[in-house]
């Protein structure tokens, strides 16, 4: 009898543990959070077409290179994002062109460092006989990374959606642009899909 319940529990333990290794594989992965803003005029019911705008230029006077500035259009960085922006806007439905589209689509990326306070409340009152607090806070500093997708009309100039991704990022730079790449496709995943 102990064999046969031993055989029998064998599946369940190798299902569960395979769906716990697939839940700590999906925790160690960053999440990615996501805004967007469509402008009330907005209608993408005709559009079928996309282009990527050149990047921005720097308005400051100080020459912009690949190893500070992510938006340096021969950067790693940026044409790591672009392509994944293009994949993503091709993914919905629409085809990228070279002039003449229905949409022009801008973005941007930046990372900039942030404080993560976190207070731990291990269930005491505050006010205790204790000559130490029991409530502890930990304060972590994380670098952020944010990318911004711009869907603009050629011909008005108007914005007509925003969306908006951020990722803790990590020091590693190659994993960096994978991370913004990651969250730039996730912000295009929240634009509607070509009719």
């Amino acid at each position: 009898m102990h064999i046969q319940m031993e055989m029998a529990m064998r599946p369940i333990l190798r299902s569960s543990s395979g769906l716990l290794l697939a839940l700590a594989v999906g925790a160690c992965a960053s999440a990615v959070t996501v805004r967007t803003m469509v402008a009330p005029e907005a209608g993408f019911t005709t559009q079928r077409t996309f282009r990527i705008l050149e990047g921005p230029v720097r308005r400051d006077g100080r020459p912009a290179t690949g190893a500070d500035d992510p938006m340096v259009n021969n950067s790693i960085a940026n044409r790591a994002l672009r392509d994944r922006i293009a994949k993503a806007f091709v993914a919905r439905g629409y085809a990228q062109v070279e002039r003449d589209a229905d949409l022009d689509v801008a973005f941007y990326a930046s990372a900039r460092e942030t404080l993560d306070v976190t207070v731990w409340d291990y269930g005491y009152p505050v006010r205790s006989r204790w000559p130490w607090p029991t409530m502890r806070q930990t304060v972590t500093e994380v670098t952020e990374g944010r990318v911004v997708v711009d869907v603009i009309d050629p011909r008005t100039r108007e914005l007509l959606w925003r969306g908006e991704g951020t990722s803790r990022l990590s020091d590693d730079p190659a994993e960096n642009v994978k991370e913004l790449a990651r969250a730039a496709a996730e912000v295009v995943k929240k634009f509607p899909s070509a009719r």
